[in-house]
């Protein structure tokens, strides 16, 4: 059933030899049931974390602490974690741990009954809380009580809701009634981890579902005031289809109001490059213009992404005919970006230009190659040039 890699299954076998058990655990043994990759390994055992480090030849201290240890074998990365037990949870995230020597308990204490399974080459799959049945039935549950896996970590909360979106899941009827009860728990939670979950959540391709559970559990409300207003407006359109890098910046450009956008990604702690990728998709989507207007702008401004945006302006306006002018001039070669236009400032000095003239007459003659780009050479450039100051001395 499961085709384990070289590397943990070394991990495995180098424990085992030692005396120790070892179970590869937790998301990599779901991603191996759904065939899938997994992107992450992750191995429990009852062996010490300086045990781990004592055996392995390559180790990284991550969370001694918390029991683990990254093990580094070709290049793989491999968290072997103590089995372990959590209490004594503070501020509903963080807990107390003990080490134990039970893979029941280390088991039991985790989030979800699909993340609750463990693998060993030789004793198959071990499912002590219908992991494998809940993976069939596509359904997320917590195990045990939902109500102490939230209380303990609110976090779970909007894992609950990344792990459904991803992958098109339901939550089992208990779990999202625990959830929505104890949702106002995540006003505990740190800036950077909903940050992280709401971007997962946002960047999945089911996106669109993830939007909606957030606005039924009243989750997003909770971690955004404006969620209401930002989902009813992308309910509306068809924001799965926006390109994955765009979907964060989209979310919060929908409103309209680069003040208010920077205020709300500040407070959640989203990089620059970001929070400048909404306001500029805010631009564009308030910007009062024609489409064929807009799609020469975007063309002219955008070297890398432009494609990508028009992509993404044509769905948050809900007007396809966006992409259509965009390919028609495209073809008819009308559209230019901004670095071809044959006239940089030096040229201006040379005429004795200064200062402030100049960034003025660049900008009249970047307007006047977006609607004329067959002008684009330097002498026709030149003449526009010398017209525009003869008429600024009359």
């Amino acid at each position: 059933m499961i085709q384990l890699k070289g590397e943990p299954m070394k991990v495995i076998r180098t424990l085992n030899q030692h005396g120790f058990k070892a179970y590869l655990v937790g998301g990599c043994v779901r991603d191996y049931l759904l065939g899938k990759e997994p992107q992450d390994f992750d191995i429990a055992t009852d062996a010490k974390p300086e045990d781990v480090i004592h055996l392995f030849e390559k180790t990284i201290p991550t969370g001694i602490k918390h029991g683990t240890v990254t093990v580094i074998i070709n290049g793989v990365k491999i968290e072997v974690t103590t089995f372990r037990i959590e209490k004594e949870y503070k501020n509903h995230r963080w807990p107390k741990v003990e080490f134990i020597n039970s893979l029941f308990e280390d088991l039991r204490r985790r989030d979800f009954t699909i993340n609750a399974m463990a693998y060993h080459p030789d004793e198959g799959l071990i499912d002590y809380f219908g992991g494998i049945e809940d993976l069939k039935n596509k359904i997320v549950r917590c195990v045990g009580n939902p109500h102490e896996r939230f209380f303990e970590d609110a976090l779970r909360i909007l894992r609950c809701i990344r792990f459904v979106t991803q992958l098109s899941f339901v939550i089992e009827n208990e779990t999202f009634e625990a959830l929505k009860s104890l949702k106002d728990l995540l006003k505990k939670i740190s800036k950077e981890r909903i940050n992280i979950e709401l971007s997962k959540t946002l960047e999945s391709k089911n996106s669109s579902y993830g939007l909606k559970l957030l606005y039924e559990s009243g989750v997003g409300s909770i971690i955004i005031s404006e969620y209401s207003q930002i989902y009813l407006y992308l309910s509306q359109v068809e924001f799965d289809f926006i390109p994955t890098k765009f979907k964060v910046p989209a979310f919060f450009a929908c409103l309209k109001d680069n003040t208010l956008i920077e205020k709300l990604m500040r407070d959640l702690k989203f990089e620059k490059k970001k929070i400048n990728a909404a306001a500029k998709l805010c631009n564009y989507l308030t910007m009062e213009c024609s489409q064929d207007k807009l799609v020469k702008k975007i063309f002219f401004e955008e070297e890398k992404e432009a494609e990508e945006i028009l992509t993404t302006i044509s769905i948050l306006k809900s007007d396809h005919r966006i992409l259509q002018i965009f390919n028609d001039l495209k073809r008819e070669n009308k559209l230019i970006h901004k670095k071809d236009v044959q006239l940089r400032g030096e040229d201006l000095l040379i005429l004795g230009l200064k200062g402030e003239m100049i960034g003025k007459v660049l900008k009249s003659v970047y307007e006047y190659i977006l609607e004329n780009p067959e002008k684009n050479n330097k002498d026709e450039i030149l003449n526009y040039v010398n017209l525009y100051l003869q008429q600024g001395k009359n």
